[in-house]
């Protein structure tokens, strides 16, 4: 009930829609302070299974299929001693793992919960690591600042996707990527494609990883049930199993069914 009015209210203007995805990320970063919840997107995992595993720390293992999906984003440019950017970094273990397996020079966490980025800076100790609070569609940095700009699975929260994009393209160097990932309603896709052919970067790849992200769910469904029911008070249990998009869900179904579709892209601003 509560996670169907959320999505109604969503709907009614893009004010609003960013102004209740901004107060349910503020709640969940108040409500839950566990440094062992770093992630919150729905992962990612090979179709085959003798596909050689990525290699983690042992502490890294909980987290393998979110880690998972970020290797698939980030990893496709080698960002050894570049500057990156993550816009929604969320609870930073994205970020995180950037900066400790693929090794930039410096990464930068921006999220518009305040509450979120405190908990990264207090959680995370890593030289060249930081976060720091704002919006994704009025980015606080200046012109050509950084190499490579992560966004994973949060722009279908923006209230406005254009205004999003021009601030990518504004904030990259020449020559600089743009690796995302996101999943929109299949009536949706046309639009986001339209979207970023008018972004003013290139697009060099585009794969549909919904399949690898249903995979990801069904291997990943036991664990986060039980981290779930831990976590979360009986009241809010229903809709946060929504949100995290366990078996049955609206959203597994929606990915299950292919209402929903999950897409990876990689953007280039020109060199001109």
């Amino acid at each position: 009930m509560l996670a169907k009015l959320f999505t109604t209210l969503c709907k009614i203007s893009p004010y609003l829609k960013r102004l209740l995805w901004r107060q349910w990320y503020q709640f969940l970063a108040g409500y839950c302070q566990k440094k062992d919840w770093s992630f919150m997107n729905y992962g990612y995992a090979p179709l085959d299974h003798q596909a050689e595993k990525l290699n983690l720390e042992d502490a890294d293992e909980p987290n393998r299929y979110c880690i998972q999906l970020y290797h698939h984003v980030a990893s496709v440019v080698n960002l050894k001693d570049l500057n990156v950017l993550e816009v929604s970094s969320g609870r930073g273990g994205g970020s995180h793992y950037i900066k400790r397996y693929l090794e930039p020079k410096t990464i930068v966490g921006v999220d518009f919960s305040e509450k979120a980025t405190a908990f990264c800076n207090k959680s995370y100790s890593v030289e060249e690591l930081s976060f720091v609070t704002d919006d994704a569609e009025f980015l606080p940095f200046e012109d050509n600042s950084f190499d490579v700009l992560v966004n994973v699975e949060s722009s279908h929260c923006y209230g406005s996707m254009d205004a999003f994009l021009k601030q990518v393209k504004r904030v990259l160097r020449q020559g600089g990527y743009f690796l995302y990932a996101d999943f929109r309603g299949k009536y949706k896709i046309d639009t986001l494609h339209k979207q970023l052919r008018h972004s003013g970067m290139t697009l060099i790849k585009e794969t549909n990883i919904t399949p690898n992200v249903i995979e990801a769910l069904n291997l990943d469904n036991e664990h986060k049930m039980v981290f779930i029911q831990k976590l979360i008070p009986r009241l809010l249990l229903k809709s946060f199993q929504q949100f995290a998009g366990v078996k049955s869900s609206k959203i597994y179904e929606g990915f299950r069914t292919g209402r929903v579709i999950y897409l990876s892209f990689v953007l280039q601003k020109c060199v001109c």
